[in-house]
């Protein structure tokens, strides 16, 4: 097989293999977003389930649903630009959500948000975010089990 590997791919694997920053623009600021981090990959696919509609996704549908829910593109644009559990779990992450809620202009938010997902290693993506939402699935089925079996034990207990 005699595949040309285009210039854009080219440059991106020089960027992922010298963690080179890529950056951004966001309400004439700019950020710098490095190779995502694996938990920083979980936690966008966490945000990308919340708003899944169906279950098998592809890249298309994705953007049409992120394109609905506002807060998760932001949310996604935070993890990416932080890429640290720190700093995403620190204050550093609120700060930067209001910052592009509050001061950015919301047509950037979809190009950079596009450019983070392609970041990503898109089949692994998808795979994680079956994962997850198998993993939410079982919880809730497991859930649901344990309220039957104590409202049924507490029906039995009171006859």
């Amino acid at each position: 097989m005699d595949e040309k590997i285009t210039l854009d791919l080219q440059r991106r694997l020089a960027e992922i293999m010298n963690d080179s920053a890529h950056v951004v623009k966001l309400g004439g600021k700019e950020y710098e977003i490095r190779a995502l981090k694996p938990g920083a990959q979980w936690l966008i696919a966490e945000e990308s389930c919340k708003i899944a509609k169906a279950e098998e996704n592809n890249f298309s549908d994705l953007i049409k649903q992120f394109a609905m829910s506002k807060p998760a593109v932001v949310r996604c644009l935070c993890i990416a630009i932080l890429n640290d559990k720190a700093k995403i779990e620190g204050p550093e992450y609120q700060a930067l959500y209001d910052t592009i809620m509050w001061d950015t202009n919301e047509n950037e938010w979809m190009g950079v948000l596009v450019e983070v997902l392609q970041m990503l290693d898109l089949e692994g993506f998808f795979r994680l975010t079956s994962a997850v939402e198998m993993i939410r699935k079982m919880a809730l089925t497991r859930k649901k089990k344990a309220e039957r079996k104590q409202s049924t034990h507490k029906q039995n207990g009171a006859k």
